[in-house]
């Protein structure tokens, strides 16, 4: 048996442009360098690649693909349509299976939410703001396809995918049942930040995927804000029944001797620790350490049962092992190192395989543009970027660029700002 894992396609919507190019009119609308260098991930890039995983995936012969959420890029309708336009074609044409759950990309709790990008044409040239909010003066664009989903527009928009039950599945439940449709997404107390997506699908005999729709919502300022930092630490404090099904699946697939992986956005343990025993704590940079799980969430879920979990959010891929407990983190297609994971399942035993970025065809779609983008001299790694002759090496130079600009002056001690960020390397 083997699944194919994707994380953090973060798709830009670049052939139907939000609604600010018409889709199939051959014009294209692409994000400026500058806002690409200064991400965590690549924009137009982002299309060719997934692509380029999703081929692979079908040269490899893998029919079942989980998808571990931010699979757009910041739940755009335009952009949610673009990744339903790719996954229903895959589906016809060579018979893939998508299983998803939500990231804090993908949807904003009981509330849409405006966004804003700089959006250029393939000249590259002219910049222009295109927004889904109407009291943004001009000479911004105003487009309702830029507009971010709430969690009830993204479980409407991606019930096909697992959210609701499939076709053609052995088994499917949810928290609360087998029965589908919105309204069996909410906990008892029907509070409508307590959506939740979460649920357990037998896709292949004797392998049960249990993905978790891990986002949770709190009103701050007057706004809904999903709680990604710490994430399975306000999963746990905010679904306290979710233990329980889990344990409950978990005992289940052991009397069934069903094969039982988890999946949600966001790593149950810190993808790095140090110390042991009672002494053991997260060790990673300062911006990382806010963002993973206490140790007690893991020991809960571990506890609980859960033995393997395939997380995303961090656009790395790692491995770490806690309580019994295993977290694989997977990388994004669309940050370095890029990549996804295969999974094997043979005795009951996951064998996981990291597969990295070879071919992406059309990975310089925005390069001629690029060029015609003015950018200082200071920004070595841009030039670097659009000289890139494959897909892995742009994605390297992106990487330097963000070490260098961000990394470097919000981890390292100022005495050494000067002398690593002189270096080309």
């Amino acid at each position: 048996m083997n699944i194919a894992v994707v994380a953090d396609v973060h798709l830009h919507d670049l052939y139907g442009g939000y609604g600010w190019v018409e889709a199939g009119s051959g014009h294209i609308a692409l994000r400026t360098l500058e806002d690409t260098m200064a991400s965590t991930r690549v924009f137009n890039e982002s299309y060719p690649a997934f692509l380029a995983v999703l081929d692979d995936i079908v040269r490899r012969g893998i029919r079942d693909v989980v998808l571990l959420g931010d699979y757009s890029d910041d739940g755009q309708l335009g952009a949610v349509a673009a990744v339903k336009r790719i996954l229903s074609s895959y589906e016809s044409r060579h018979g893939l299976r998508f299983f998803a759950t939500f990231g804090n990309h993908d949807c904003f709790g009981p509330a849409r939410r405006h966004q804003a990008k700089w959006l250029t044409q393939a000249d590259g040239l002219v910049p222009v703001m295109v927004t889904s909010d109407e009291s943004i003066a001009a000479p911004a664009v105003v487009r309702g396809g830029m507009i971010g989903m709430s969690t009830a527009d993204a479980i409407e928009a991606m019930a096909h995918y697992g959210i609701m039950r499939p076709e053609g599945v052995l088994h499917w439940e949810t928290p609360f049942g087998d029965q589908d449709g919105l309204e069996q997404c909410r906990s008892k107390d029907r509070d409508p930040e307590c959506l939740d997506a979460s649920y357990l699908v037998e896709p292949q005999e004797g392998l049960w995927l249990l993905i978790l729709d891990a986002n949770v919502f709190h009103l701050l300022d007057g706004i809904w804000q999903v709680r990604s930092n710490a994430a399975w630490d306000h999963v746990l404090a905010q679904r306290p029944y979710i233990l329980d099904w889990i344990a409950n699946v978990a005992e289940r697939s052991r009397q069934t001797g069903k094969t039982l992986l988890a999946f949600s956005h966001y790593p149950v343990l810190p993808l790095a620790t140090t110390g042991e025993g009672g002494s053991q704590q997260a060790a990673c940079m300062p911006g990382w350490s806010k963002r993973m799980p206490s140790l007690e969430s893991g020991r809960l879920l571990a506890q609980a049962g859960m033995r393997w979990h395939f997380s995303g959010h961090m656009h790395v891929a790692g491995r770490v092992e806690l309580y019994g407990l295993t977290n694989i983190a997977v990388p994004s297609p669309a940050a370095f190192p890029g990549g996804y994971m295969v999974v094997g399942v043979a005795e009951g035993q996951p064998a996981i395989d990291l597969v990295p970025p070879t071919e992406v065809p059309g990975f310089d779609v925005a390069f001629a543009a690029y060029r015609q983008q003015s950018f200082s001299e200071a920004h070595a790694q841009f030039k670097a970027a659009i000289n890139a002759t494959t897909y892995g090496g742009f994605l390297e130079a992106h990487l330097k660029n963000l070490l260098r600009n961000k990394a470097l002056q919000d981890d390292w001690p100022a005495e050494l700002h000067v002398d690593l960020g002189s270096t080309s390397e």
